[in-house]
């Protein structure tokens, strides 16, 4: 990959007929090239943002690209006639990783991104160096309360179910005040009908056939109190991967992308130099 110290672009790109927006940055040191890119994925209700606080920590290893997931931030929301899937995710992935020149990959995922991240890794194989998850499962059945979100956003309207979950990704006083507002607005420009698709690909989802072609090292990072996925479904995911690593960060919701930013990075950058990276 060329690397131009301090570029920092926002390119963008049409997937499956998709437009998706992506901003693509490079602040490793001119003897440090490589072939490897830096993908952060959201989850739902989140946007490229998600990551601020992320990269004074991981910048300065690898180019970084951070995606807006259709439907969030600048991306258009999801409108095609065939239904939303984890392939067009996967497809998302590979099609940004050829835009940049990006022969490998390390993945970080948050929530659906994560899972988003380990299906990437399942079908790209060698191509994927390392993934890092937050908040992840891989089993949409167990998903607890997604189910409901269409009824809720009918009922209550969209900025409420935006307000009820920040209640589940954080505990009270987690996060500063200005933190959560960002967070609350991101959510109430977001899509609501992209994130009920969303909503449906992951309660559908089972990556449990998939998990034994993810030959990368993966750090599972998971918050004890998550309201959405209770720490049995990390724990199975562990011993499901050929090489993962459950790490429970205590006193937690699901939100710990953005509540425990530094200790998640700061976290996945050991990962990554134990492993090579860095």
């Amino acid at each position: 990959m060329a690397n131009a110290v301090g570029e920092h672009r926002m390119p963008e790109l049409h997937v499956q007929g998709q437009q998706v927006r992506y901003t693509a940055s490079d602040m490793t040191p001119p003897w440090r090239s490589g072939d490897t890119a830096l993908v952060f994925i959201h989850g739902v209700g989140a946007d490229r943002d998600i990551w601020c606080e992320w990269l004074p920590h991981l910048a300065g290893l690898f180019p970084v690209i951070r995606l807006d997931l259709p439907g969030h931030g600048g991306s258009a929301p999801w409108r095609s006639d065939q239904a939303l899937s984890l392939d067009f995710y996967v497809d998302l992935v590979r099609g940004v990783a050829e835009a940049e020149g990006a022969k490998h990959l390390v993945l970080v995922g948050e929530s659906m991104g994560g899972t988003i991240a380990l299906c990437a890794a399942a079908a790209l194989g060698q191509r994927v160096r390392a993934v890092a998850t937050c908040s992840t499962a891989h089993r949409g059945g167990t998903l607890r309360h997604v189910a409901d979100w269409r009824l809720a956003m009918e009922r209550d309207g969209f900025e409420a179910w935006s307000r009820d979950m920040l209640e589940k990704r954080f505990l009270p006083g987690s996060i500063p005040a200005p933190v959560r507002t960002w967070f609350h607005e991101v959510q109430c420009t977001s899509d609501p009908e992209t994130i009920l698709a969303m909503a449906t690909v992951l309660v559908g989802a089972d990556l449990t056939g998939r998990l034994d072609a993810v030959s990368a090292p993966v750090l599972l990072m998971q918050p004890d109190a998550s309201p959405f996925i209770p720490l049995a479904i990390p724990a199975e995911l562990k011993d499901l991967l050929p090489n993962g690593r459950l790490m429970v960060i205590a006193s937690s919701r699901h939100g710990i992308a953005c509540s425990h930013a530094r200790e998640c990075a700061e976290a996945t950058r050991a990962f990554l130099a134990e492993h090579g990276m860095g």
